[in-house]
């Protein structure tokens, strides 16, 4: 990893895939680097988008009336703001005194159907600080 010096963050660049569309192996890995990157000296730890449980690349490759079964899957697999996969990323933020930026597909109880792609930030004392949803999707994410 090639180290980046910045006046508060000691960065790195590293490269990590989710687990494809299984959130509870994607966030037991995304814990694992957490904990990888604050042994290194890492103080922000970032995931990209959807990295759980997956970005909705199926969609370029086939058309939306043929892939129900993924998008029956990514719902499936979607977390909640205050569920239990979010609360451990907290939990190892908070013990490890990491901030974490990770990409989500968002659900909610409001809706069986609705999901959203939204990035969280937690604090290295394991608060949410910011929680944005994308509300308006791009090209991909129309069709799903």
């Amino acid at each position: 990893m090639s180290q980046m010096k910045y006046p508060r963050f000691k960065a790195a660049a590293c490269h990590a895939a989710s687990v494809f569309l299984d959130t509870p192996k994607t966030i037991d890995k995304a814990c694992d680097w957490i904990v990888e990157a604050a042994k290194n000296g890492a103080s922000l730890v970032a995931f990209p988008e959807a990295f759980v449980p997956a970005f909705p690349i199926w969609a370029a490759l086939q058309a939306p009336i043929y892939s129900h079964e993924f998008f029956r899957l990514l719902v499936s697999q979607a977390l909640k703001i205050d569920g239990p996969e979010l609360h451990k990323v907290r939990t190892v933020a908070k013990a490890h005194g990491v901030i974490v930026s990770m990409g989500i597909t968002e659900g909610t109880d409001a809706s069986v159907g609705c999901i959203w792609n939204t990035n969280v930030i937690i604090g290295s004392n394991g608060n949410v600080l910011s929680h944005h949803r994308k509300l308006m999707p791009t090209y991909l994410e129309k069709l799903v």
